[in-house]
């Protein structure tokens, strides 16, 4: 066997070759969006969205937006909530006891 010197860079492997001029044509698959019959106007969704941005700034909650965001809650659903609902979201009970409160003046 013969030693190898401590320099020794192992062989790199040879590069493949590089594609031709040719252009090559791929074809991509045409892609259909799935639309519901009925979707919700972005208008009216942008509308309940401003409003309860509106409401909890209002109360000085604005920090908890993106909660109600994430569960998809507007103002027509923030009106059926309960207490136990806002629990569950994990909005704090002070926080919690503001939103009821001034939902029942409101109405």
């Amino acid at each position: 066997m013969t030693q190898q010197p401590k320099n020794y860079d192992p062989p790199k492997p040879k590069v493949a070759a590089k594609p031709s001029s040719k252009s090559i044509h791929v074809e991509t698959p045409a892609v259909h969006i799935n639309r519901s019959a009925n979707p919700t106007p972005k208008k009216l969704s942008r509308k309940a969205d401003a409003s309860l941005d509106d409401f909890l700034q209002s109360l000085g909650l604005e920090k908890y937006l993106l909660s109600f965001q994430a569960e998809e809650v507007d103002m027509t659903a923030l009106n059926h909530m309960t207490d136990e609902d806002l629990k569950a979201m994990g909005i704090p009970m002070g926080p919690r006891k503001k939103i009821l409160l001034a939902l029942e003046s409101k109405g």
